[in-house]
Formats: C-alpha cells, sequence, structure tokens
C-alpha cells in the first residue's frame, strides 16, 4: 500500500469512533436524563482540548517526525473510551471518559492534515484528500451507528465504536513505518511564537477558535433537536449525519481543487457566507425534513480545506504541523458559523492565481 493509501485508511479508522459520539451520545445522554448543560459538556470540552493540545501534539511531530506512535495512542484511547462506555451509567461518567479520550484524539487534525500534505504541492487537492478520508470515516460510523442503535440499543453501538478504533489501531501497526513519518527540518522551524507574529496565521488561529467555541454547543444538540423537538427517529437521524458527511466527501474531492484555482480566500468567504444563511434559515424553519434537508448540505468542506490549505500556503514543511493545529476549523461534526475576522485573512499571491 503507497503512503498516500496507508494515510487516508489509517485517516478513515481513526474518525469513525468520533462521529459515533457526534451523532449519538448526546441522545444516550439525553435518555439517561442528563441536562443540557451536561450535554453540552460532550463537544465543548473536546473543543478546548483541541485548542489547547493540538498545537502539542503538532510540536511533537515536528520534533520527532513519528506520526504512528502519536495516532496509535489516539486510537488505542479511543478503543479503550468505547470499551468502558458499557459500563457507564452517569451522564457524568461519559463526560469524563469523553474528555480522557479528546486528550489524544486532539491529535488527529495536526497530525493527519500534516502528513497529507508533505508530499504535495497542491495543498488545496492533499486536504481535500484528507477531509473525503476523515468524512467518509464518519459517514461509516454514523450509517452504521444509526442501525445498530435504532434496533440493538447503546451498548452495541459503543461495541461497534471499539472496533472502529481496534481496526485503527491493528491498521496503524501494520501499516510502514515509513507512511506515517517524514524527516522534518527542525532547525528551520520559527516556533509557535514565530509563526503567531505573521499576522494571516494570527488571523487563522483566531478565527478557528471562535468557530469552535461558537459551534460547540449547536452540535451536542443537533441531533437531540432531531430525535426529541422535531420527533425524527434515531434511524433517521444517524442517515441524516451520515449524509451530512457523504455528501462532505464528495465535496472535499471537487472544492480541494477550487482552492488551488480560485484562492483560498473565496471558497472561505463562500463557506461562511452559506453558514450565516443555514443558521438564519435553521432558526426560521420548524419542519422536520427541511432541517435534515439543511443540516446535510455540505458547506463546511469550503471552511476547512481552505482554512488548511491557507496555512500550508504560510509555513514551510517545518511548521507545517503547527500551523495545521492553528488552523484547525471546526470538524464535520461541529459546523462553522463564526464569520468574524474573515475579511482579515489575506492570501499569499499564490494562493490566489
Amino acid at each position: 500500500m503507497d503512503n498516500k493509501s496507508s494515510v487516508s485508511l489509517s485517516t478513515l479508522l481513526a474518525f469513525a469512533p468520533v462521529g459515533i459520539i457526534w451523532a449519538f451520545l448526546p441522545v444516550h445522554l439525553y435518555s439517561l436524563g442528563a441536562s443540557y448543560t451536561i450535554i453540552s459538556l460532550v463537544s465543548l470540552i473536546p473543543a478546548a482540548e483541541t485548542i489547547l493540545f493540538s498545537p502539542f501534539w503538532g510540536g511533537l511531530l515536528d520534533r520527532t517526525g513519528n506520526g504512528q506512535w502519536i495516532i496509535l495512542a489516539a486510537l488505542v484511547a479511543e478503543t479503550a473510551g468505547f470499551s468502558l462506555f458499557p459500563f457507564l451509567s452517569s451522564p457524568i461518567e461519559f463526560v469524563i471518559v469523553v474528555s480522557l479520550m479528546g486528550l489524544f484524539t486532539s491529535s488527529f487534525i495536526p497530525v493527519f492534515s500534516a502528513m497529507a500534505t508533505w508530499a504535495s504541492g497542491q495543498y488545496g487537492r492533499a486536504i481535500g484528500g484528507f477531509w473525503i478520508a476523515a468524512s467518509l470515516g464518519y459517514g461509516a460510523s454514523t450509517l452504521l451507528g444509526g442501525v445498530v442503535y435504532e434496533f440493538y440499543g447503546a451498548g452495541d453501538l459503543f461495541i461497534l465504536g471499539a472496533l472502529f478504533g481496534l481496526a485503527g489501531c491493528l491498521t496503524v501497526v501494520l501499516l510502514d513505518k515509513k507512511a506515517l513519518s517524514t524527516t522534518v527540518d527542525i532547525q528551520s522551524s520559527r516556533g509557535y511564537l514565530g509563526l503567531l507574529k505573521q499576522r494571516n496565521i494570527l488571523a487563522l488561529c483566531t478565527v478557528s477558535i471562535l468557530g469552535i467555541v461558537a459551534t460547540s454547543a449547536f452540535n451536542s444538540f443537533f441531533t437531540v433537536y432531531l430525535v426529541d423537538s422535531l420527533g425524527t427517529s434515531r434511524l433517521l437521524a444517524g442517515i441524516a449525519a451520515a449524509a451530512t458527511t457523504l455528501f462532505g466527501a464528495v465535496a472535499f474531492r471537487l472544492i480541494g481543487p477550487l482552492n488551488d484555482m480560485i484562492g483560498r480566500k473565496p471558497v472561505f468567504m463562500l463557506g461562511t457566507t452559506g453558514y450565516v444563511l443555514f443558521f438564519l434559515t435553521i432558526y426560521l424553519v420548524s419542519n422536520s425534513l427541511i432541517v435534515t434537508i439543511l443540516w446535510i448540505l455540505p458547506i463546511y468542506p469550503f471552511i476547512q480545506s481552505s482554512a488548511a490549505a491557507l496555512a500550508s500556503d504560510y509555513t514551510s514543511k517545518a511548521d507545517r504541523e503547527k500551523a495545521s493545529a492553528c488552523s484547525k476549523p471546526p470538524s464535520a461534526s461541529a459546523v462553522e458559523s463564526d464569520h468574524s475576522g474573515a475579511d482579515s485573512l489575506q492570501t499569499s499571491s499564490a494562493s490566489d492565481q
């Protein structure tokens, strides 16, 4: 298996358990009588951990060049967490375990996105390929998870998540170490402070942090909103979640090259404008079919691909992992609504060609 395929397969399996947490854990906690505050922590704490620990994992990858062991540690944490879920009974216990998992899974974005761009000068296409693999992982887990949760219950759903994590562990162990590793020139690295002194990188970091914080509560409750407020089934919620990410995978295939063709900033602005219209419509409409259709529209790829491609434009390979950590936008499970600061993004001449 070549390096590109190895990275894509490990990305798919790594993000699959995350899809189950995003789509179904809030519904399960609600069924256990959790308050809305407790349910919000399922997204809020991992979002905060992403902000705080992504730079650490990116820096570790800088120093060692060994992505294999970093990813393996995160996959082991995922597998262990899902193996514990069937034995938990309190919502607080679930929040604690998810938080412990998040300490390690916060490495996924900086490490996988950096690996995707190491061997490519076309960063838009490379980042698009990374998010296609991640979206397919989300989609597979939420589609299967919806069926399992609807007909078999939460216990079997958590076993499915553990199996995805275990498959990821085995895949990473069996892959050629070189596929998930690189030799980086540490001497040419500017460090985090050096990167943040660059206005473009600082703007990306600011927008990303605002987006993660602003959308975490919405994403915690959206499946709860579909199931308990709009009366849809857990199976339909799973299908909708799967459709969101599968359509996203298709969109990344088209939007990745678009970043290289028309520039990152126009693509970013298309995404932010789309989310302004999305949230306005969600606020005004309560029809379950319309809300579900709106939810599956692939708007987030515009923001994710353009932000990550911008970070790659602005940095050398020695700083690619740090930039990926700083520019991490909300993932498929955390749609981007914040567009403040978008006008402050100034693309390099290469990105606007």
